[in-house]
């Protein structure tokens, strides 16, 4: 072949190349879907909202929020898991990545294989909080009436398989105790009629109970996390309330930033840098911390192995509650 016939080869090769590199090199170059699993209103939606205009600066692009909600987010996190795996559309996922496993026969995607964590996003403390009649100003005395009286505490959830609901059953196992769960459509009918007299204890978000907490209306015993929450400094977390190892608890709930499986490395990398970026501005911290959300930053492999580890506690959770897949 001639060297002016290679050159040619060359350069149309090169050219050919070209706008893969760039469009690479040149990620984002358009709007970001991040997709939501929930209504408009709710806590992941909140957290979206708020995280969305500071992460689209940080990337130079806007992120737009996208609320498909239905079957318990699974929805939203088979749409992005069949997606295109170019960047642009994003799922802000939850505890239910680990938990629909175990509490579905089926499901439209597996999150461990057909979603890449690109970030951890946000933890969010639950409190164990009684009506003013229950006989118990600290967990040692509400597990000492529990075992006293066996099935006359009566604890409203919001529903089967819900965090609040699995955070007791791991309670009621590890201290020994008989506690009756009563299901509710939601945290707010459960506080309302614990504020009414009609249950015994709810375990819910610091976000829907803190007002209730504040006013008096009901006691707060003790809060999921490693650490006392900023939001409640004098109520203790259930390890050291209870004096109990109860790992399970350790987190509340929690919120990640995942992409489909096929999602490129260097678009992890850009993603995640930007995430931590955001997430340790003091700014953005003090507004998630007045919505009782605390910001967590951290690598792609934290929120994988996180998932993983998760989905593991809370099967074994559901298993051994005897809550069976629908």
């Amino acid at each position: 072949m001639k060297l002016s016939a290679l050159c040619a080869l060359a350069a149309s090769l090169l050219l050919a190349a070209s706008p893969a590199t760039h469009a690479e090199a040149a990620y984002p170059s358009k709007p970001i879907r991040l997709v939501v699993g929930y209504s408009p209103g709710g806590p992941s939606d909140i957290l979206a909202r708020q995280l969305a205009p500071a992460l689209g600066k940080a990337l130079g692009t806007p992120i737009i929020v996208e609320n498909k909600p239905g079957a318990n987010a699974d929805i939203a996190g088979a749409y992005v898991a069949h997606a295109e795996s170019d960047g642009y559309t994003l799922l802000l996922g939850d505890l239910t990545l680990a938990t629909n496993p175990s509490l579905m026969r089926s499901m439209p995607f597996k999150p461990k294989t057909d979603l890449r964590a690109i970030a951890p996003l946000a933890v969010a403390p639950l409190a164990l909080v009684v009506n003013l009649s229950v006989p118990a100003h600290n967990m040692k005395e509400l597990l000492d009436y529990a075992r006293a009286h066996p099935g006359k505490l009566a604890e409203g959830t919001a529903g089967r398989g819900n965090l609040t609901h699995l955070a007791g059953e791991v309670l009621k196992k590890a201290a020994g105790v008989d506690i009756e769960q009563v299901p509710y459509k939601g945290s707010g009918p459960a506080l309302t009629d614990l504020v009414g007299g009609h249950i015994s204890m709810v375990i819910t978000g610091v976000s829907s109970s803190k007002g209730f907490i504040k006013s008096g209306q009901v006691r707060a015993l003790a809060i999921t996390g490693k650490q006392r929450s900023a939001s409640l400094p004098d109520v203790p977390t259930f390890s050291e309330a209870t004096g109990l190892p109860l790992p399970e608890l350790n987190l509340g709930s929690w919120w990640g930033l995942f992409g489909p499986a096929g999602l490129p490395d260097k678009v992890v990398a850009r993603l995640n840098a930007a995430t931590q970026t955001i997430l340790h501005d003091p700014a953005l911290q003090q507004r998630l911390q007045g919505l009782n959300i605390e910001a967590d930053p951290g690598s792609a492999q934290v929120m994988a192995e996180r998932l993983e580890s998760e989905t593991a506690t809370w099967g074994k959770v559901i298993k051994e509650a005897g809550i069976t897949p629908q």
